[in-house]
């Protein structure tokens, strides 16, 4: 199969175009503090790219994410500021989050905060993924942009970092500051506004990170109310809005968000709908899928896409597509499209 045959093959079933991704219209009120700081005319920028006004009187509209990286693009070139990601990502506030926020303030500890918002943080936000891992002392916490596009992007990336600083602070202190943040992207022009607001900054590395200690992370919050907490969970998951997606799609779509963490097992699916595997499997068989296949089509398509568009190291994209070495996914790339990911990423980058 050719790199063209491969990228029309999967056109329909990558990340970016299976279906749109949307987050709260909340995230608009932190851009337009940002964007009257550079002199633009929030409700002018949003007509500019199609977004209704009402989505900035509203916090509980939902937008697509496609649309605000358009708005925060078109901003960025018109007020000439590199770094409006990270300005716009600096003006969130834990209110900002809705239920979620409260439901945050509401847990004993920043730990069981960071699992509320891994846990219900789909509900509001369907383009980010949050994954921790304890390193020696530390505990590197990742918020994984799903759609590639925005992945790509570093005003997203930079807005989706400094955002969970921001909410960090708020659990906290105004004075934290992370151990270190890391970047994927080169570095900016003028580097001293994100060491004003992150502290200690890495680029082109692996991942876009923020770095915790583990004391962080035990730090209980004074406020805490469990049945409180209950009661805004229940009110959450009340209120989500219904999908209409197949058992299919929806399977498809937690296998892209587990598949970095090496995580996309049918029994890791099962817990996330609260099921067990048979059902899994009985439901797929339903509408003549199977787990196995929709794992090779998730796999497929973040390769590709990643391939084609990204440069990210090889080592990298094995990790996004859920394989623990180099050497395996080289081989399973190997088998499904006969021909090398370096080579595939050399033709798709010529033929562009």
């Amino acid at each position: 199969m050719s790199v063209r045959d491969t990228k029309f093959a999967f056109r329909d079933i990558s990340g970016d175009k299976a279906r749109p991704r949307f987050i709260r219209s909340a995230v608009l009120i932190a851009y337009a503090e940002a964007a009257k700081t550079l002199g633009l005319d929030p409700y002018r920028m949003l007509r500019k790219v199609g977004l209704p006004v009402s989505t900035l009187e509203n916090p509980d509209i939902r937008i697509r994410v496609d649309d605000f990286q358009a708005l925060l693009n078109e901003s960025a070139s018109a007020g000439a500021c590199e770094e409006l990601g990270l300005l716009v990502g600096r003006e969130v506030r834990l209110s900002m989050k809705g239920a979620l926020g409260l439901l945050i303030r509401e847990q004993p500890s920043v730990r069981a905060a960071i699992e509320a918002l891994k846990r219900y943080l789909r509900y509001q936000n369907e383009n980010v993924e949050i994954r921790t891992e304890e390193q020696g002392g530390l505990v590197v916490f990742t918020p994984m942009l799903l759609s590639a596009r925005t992945r790509r992007d570093r005003r997203m990336v930079e807005l989706t970092v400094a955002m969970y600083v921001q909410i960090f602070r708020a659990l906290l202190g105004e004075a934290w500051m992370p151990v270190r943040v890391t970047f994927t992207h080169d570095p900016p022009k003028d580097p001293a506004p994100y060491r004003l607001t992150l502290g200690e900054v890495a680029y082109n590395q692996p991942a876009d990170t923020i770095v915790l200690t583990l004391a962080d992370l035990d730090t209980p919050l004074p406020n805490a109310d469990p049945e409180t907490a209950r009661e805004i969970a229940r009110h959450i998951e009340r209120t989500a809005t219904p999908r209409t997606e197949s058992i299919g799609e929806v399977v498809l779509d937690l296998i892209v968000r587990l598949l970095p963490g090496g995580r996309a097992s049918v029994d890791e699916v099962a817990r996330h709908l609260g099921v067990d595997r048979r059902t899994v499997h009985r439901r797929l068989a339903g509408e003549g899928r199977s787990f196995t296949q929709l794992l090779e089509t998730a796999r497929c398509a973040v390769a590709t896409e990643e391939l084609s568009h990204g440069d990210q190291p090889l080592g990298v994209v094995t990790g996004l597509v859920g394989f623990s070495s180099l050497s395996t996914f080289s081989r399973w790339f190997h088998q499904t499209y006969g021909i090398q990911p370096s080579e595939f990423r050399r033709q798709a980058h010529h033929s562009a």
